[in-house]
């Protein structure tokens, strides 16, 4: 793939929910944080980045297919809408805590 076809890719949104917000509000130090920001601006251009979230625990599971992209031990979690060109961000969030009560705000 050359250059030029990277340059005429389309831009998606990328939008953060509640919960997203919080969660990049607590991620520490600052250093982390600005490449956490870096990362969601790779996803306007390259949403299938991360890999597909397929977790253990049922629990821990969305109501709606997504994406997880890890940044140090954060992982930015993610869902991709291709008819609209979006990307939700439903969650960032230390990846220590347990991920039974990930997803909170979204289901």
């Amino acid at each position: 793939m050359g250059h030029r076809e990277l340059d005429d890719r389309a831009e998606y949104e990328v939008q953060l929910t509640d919960e997203a917000v919080y969660g990049l509000a607590e991620v520490m130090p600052d250093v982390v944080y600005q490449r956490v920001n870096e990362m969601l601006s790779v996803l306007a251009t390259f949403p299938r980045y991360g890999e597909e979230y397929d977790p253990y625990y049922e629990a821990a599971r969305p109501s709606v297919p997504c994406r997880v992209l890890f940044v140090g031990r954060y992982g930015i979690y993610y869902a991709i809408d291709e008819e609209r060109q979006k990307v939700t961000v439903l969650a960032i969030e230390d990846s220590r805590r347990d991920p039974r009560n990930r997803f909170r705000v979204v289901d």
